[in-house]
């Protein structure tokens, strides 16, 4: 028998903004092959840093969190964490592997340096932390880490492609995964550098216009959960969740509807994700 009584829904969520003072593109990360040794790579990436940062890369680590929240990780080889070095503030910054420190292949099993869903083992882990030996502040988001996988299908031609499969951020002494969120590009009126083909698709699918898909008007400024999906104004979304329970760009159903307002500062670029509404280890 079906009831009759009107759903519950949520109201309407304001997102608040943390300032993240570092961040990898992980669209950049990349394997270079060194010209003198065949088993030997050099990993190249670029960053954002509005401060002086410090950059660590670990090879075939896994991460724990303690119960103060803090993270840390431990490499499978004891060679598997490159000294860590401090670069200053500047955007579109190269990072590249010093040649002392490059990932011998020769030194790791595949299995060790090869992403399996489930497994506890990354086989690239880069974590940029804000601030360094001369910073005066502290930034309200601690690091920023991403972890990657790599591809040997086209090992023997020594391409090694390096997948991008999580970021997190460190705040306050809990850990928050980043999620995209589609279509905010548009609604930012600028593409943001770095973000995946999967982000542009989905972008494209959902418009690059900034106005809200339903009326056609007001700015778009409030996202869908669970599929993120960054559509409608703040108004539309309140008739929607009266009126509707799927999501108008993918039909999925809505959980939850969260709004980010966007300044004007903001709007010519920055990242096009944003923190999981939960700590821990997501």
């Amino acid at each position: 028998m079906r009831s009759l009584l009107p759903r519950a829904r949520d109201e309407v969520k304001e997102a608040f903004t943390i300032r993240n003072d570092v961040n990898l593109k992980k669209a950049s990360l990349r394997l270079v092959p060194d010209e003198g040794s065949p088993s030997r790579y050099h990993l190249e990436f670029i960053f954002d840093s509005s401060t002086e940062c410090g950059i660590t890369v670990l090879y075939a680590a896994t991460e724990s969190a303690a119960p103060s929240g803090n993270v840390s990780f431990t490499t499978l080889r004891p060679h598997g964490t490159l000294p860590k070095v401090y670069r200053g503030k500047g955007l579109g910054q190269t990072y590249r592997t010093a040649p002392e420190h490059a990932l011998d292949l020769s030194k790791y099993e595949e299995a060790e340096l090869s992403y399996t869903p489930g497994s506890t083992i990354f086989p690239i882990i880069v974590c940029l932390e804000a601030g360094g030996p001369s910073s005066e502040t502290k930034s309200a988001v601690a690091s920023q880490t991403t972890f990657a996988h790599i591809n040997f299908a086209a090992a023997a031609e020594r391409r090694l492609d390096v997948r991008p499969l999580k970021q997190k951020i460190q705040v306050d002494g809990a850990s928050y995964e980043l999620q995209e969120i589609f279509g905010i590009d548009g609604a930012m009126g600028g593409d943001s550098t770095g973000s995946s083909n999967h982000s542009s698709a989905a972008n494209a699918d959902a418009g690059v216009a900034r106005e809200c898909v339903i009326c056609m008007t007001e700015p778009r400024d409030t996202t869908v959960l669970p599929c993120r999906h960054m559509c409608m104004c703040s108004e539309c979304a309140k008739v929607l969740r009266m009126q509707s329970e799927k999501c108008p760009i993918c039909r999925t159903p809505i959980e939850q509807l969260l709004q980010i307002k966007i300044s004007s500062k903001q709007s010519g670029g920055g990242s096009a994700e944003a923190a999981t509404a939960g700590g821990g280890n997501a």
